[in-house]
């Protein structure tokens, strides 16, 4: 599932390697937070839309994403 990379298309993350491994990667983040009895979203916030939040700011700032983001 594409999770909207910032300046790349759906098409982008859907086909590209570099792409479907970001996607992985944030895939995986989201499941072991979801999976996290501790892992609290701020209020007003559903824990799955938090742990999208929390996993895309911890991977995009990746220095090996970012080469790969290009």
């Amino acid at each position: 599932m594409p999770y909207s990379i910032k300046n790349k298309t759906k098409q982008w993350e859907k086909t590209t390697k570099a792409g479907n491994e970001i996607d992985s990667k944030i895939e995986a983040c989201v499941n072991r937070l979801l999976g996290d009895k501790s892992f609290k979203p701020q209020e007003g916030e559903d824990k799955k839309t938090a742990a999208i939040k929390v996993c895309k700011a911890t991977i995009m700032r990746s220095s090996e994403i970012r080469k790969k983001l290009g």
